[in-house]
């Protein structure tokens, strides 16, 4: 089946296959994924024009089945398929490392579907909902998920929470949070088209829930996880010089626990 592809045909890129599934809220979704800066060149893309500019530079590529509705994610050789009825994706496919198709349903769309305050303000609940589950899970086992960005954590259409592509490991229970924040900070940070008013005005009050869920009512308390928080060799953000993430988030933090003490 021929594909369109966003942006384009590259080391890692998305695929669709018709107009409809382009307007879709996966594809709209799994766009932020592609690429935090929402540039000029990129919303263009997304627009009707760009779909039309796309579709004479269509690429081949295999699907599980028949069915003419399909978005995809190809990263390097990992392709993750996204098979949709009426616009609703229903199943989730993956190619295995023999190359067949290996079917799930869909759990979920990711946590947050755009970079901006009133995005973030509306999913605030469903936000410390997902961080008091893994803030209890982790207390009971200190295993990290290791990749927890709001990426990996998907919402289903009763509210539920899952987190998928775990590349669970031995850290810190602080971890994790710290390294959702350090995430979403570093896509805000390259996002054009949030203000630098509401990119703080949505880190202050995440730093505000994860203090609420952490329950750090002391210093001592906070340095001690802090302390023994390890970064993994690989990750996903960009900055070479990682120890920069730590003395952040430790600034950031410690100025809010001695501010209630």
């Amino acid at each position: 089946m021929k594909f369109n592809c966003f942006p384009k045909k590259q080391d890692m890129f998305l695929i669709y296959s018709n107009y409809k599934v382009f307007k879709s809220r996966l594809f709209a979704d799994l766009t932020l994924q592609s690429s935090p800066k929402n540039s000029i060149f990129y919303r263009i893309l997304k627009s009707k024009f760009g779909f039309y500019i796309s579709s004479f530079f269509r690429h081949s590529f295999n699907t599980p089945n028949s069915n003419q509705n399909y978005i995809g994610i190809i990263k390097m050789n990992r392709y993750i398929f996204f098979e949709l009825n009426n616009n609703i994706p229903i199943y989730v496919w993956r190619k295995s490392s023999d190359q067949l198709w290996v079917k799930e349903q869909f759990i979920g769309f990711q946590l947050l579907s755009n970079y901006s305050l009133t995005e973030f303000q509306n999913k605030s609940s469903v936000i410390e909902k997902a961080f008091i589950l893994q803030w209890q899970k982790l207390n009971k086992k200190k295993l990290s998920h290791g990749d927890f960005t709001h990426f990996n954590i998907l919402v289903d259409n009763d509210q539920n929470i899952h987190f998928i592509d775990e590349k669970a490991h031995e850290n810190s229970k602080l971890f994790d949070f710290f390294y959702f924040y350090s995430y979403l900070k570093q896509c805000l940070d390259r996002c054009q088209t949030i203000t630098s008013k509401d990119k703080c005005n949505v880190l202050n009050s995440l730093e505000l829930i994860i203090l609420k869920i952490c329950e750090y009512s002391n210093e001592n308390d906070f340095l001690n996880d802090f302390n023994s928080i390890t970064l993994p060799e690989k990750w996903g953000l960009i900055n070479i010089e990682k120890q920069d993430y730590l003395k952040l988030f430790k600034k950031r933090f410690l100025k809010r626990i001695n501010k209630s003490i």
